[in-house]
């Protein structure tokens, strides 16, 4: 039995008319880094969301092993389990304390290696019926997505990832053939993806390319956005990470 520290959080003075859902990045990550945190504030701001954020397995009052201990472990699979797990847990806790409410946003948001696990959320199918009276549909925030170093993370399942975001934009995936329709941000800095020629532009010119061959209309919004000055830490720059999904929000 995995124990998975987590902190849930209310707008204050006020009944919650959205739920957000935060997975931090690995390898050392925490869901206390300086973006999750700006994104929260961020979300429970401008939304009045409730904001679930955990830290993953091994880490601080988490129990369980790190990404280190295990292949499975490695390329994700326990992250995955572990977010829709939490997900349906706090979805019904939400419907619970909120029998009335309507109308509310889901936000389901990862930064880094969190934000590759984020795209693999759907809602679970013998909960959409009574989701779809209080929920609008899900919107996706994807922080730092590591496009040049997702095959050494995800391995054997790259291609699964990968096709995951694309059947929220396409609106099919192997584990999914009849997407709901879902919006889309992707957020990645500028100085994360160096030059023109750097391989980490050259494979996220690619992959928006597919992405956008791949994207119907009807589908839902999909935008992705370049943040001039920012690294994957996003240093000096969360203000302008703030500004961007206010923005799209």
């Amino acid at each position: 039995m995995v124990n998975l520290e987590k902190v849930c959080h209310d707008p204050e003075d006020i009944r919650p008319s959205a739920l957000a859902f935060i997975a931090h990045g690995g390898l050392g990550g925490t869901m206390d880094s300086p973006v999750t945190a700006a994104l929260a504030e961020t979300l429970q701001l401008s939304l009045g969301a409730r904001v679930v954020r955990w830290n993953a397995r091994g880490i601080g009052q988490s129990s369980g092993r790190s990404e280190w201990s295990s292949r499975p472990a490695w390329v994700g699979e326990d992250n995955c389990s572990d977010y829709k797990d939490i997900f349906r847990e706090e979805i019904v806790r939400f419907l619970d304390d909120f029998p009335s409410a309507c109308d509310c946003n889901l936000i389901v948001c990862g930064y880094s290696c969190g934000a590759i696990y984020a795209t693999t959320i759907r809602m679970p199918n013998d909960l959409a019926d009574r989701c779809s009276k209080i929920f609008n549909p899900i919107r996706y925030i994807l922080i730092s997505y590591p496009i040049a170093v997702s095959p050494v993370l995800g391995l054997f399942r790259t291609g699964w990832y990968f096709r995951a975001l694309e059947g929220l934009i396409g609106g099919s995936w192997e584990d999914c053939r009849h997407e709901a329709h879902a919006d889309v941000l992707i957020l990645m800095g500028k100085k994360e993806l160096g030059g023109k020629l750097s391989p980490v532009r050259i494979s996220y010119n690619i992959w928006m390319k597919v992405l956008n061959s791949k994207r119907r209309s009807e589908q839902g919004r999909f935008k992705a956005i370049v943040v001039d000055g920012a690294n994957h830490v996003w240093k000096d720059k969360l203000e302008n990470l703030q500004e961007e999904v206010y923005k799209w929000l």
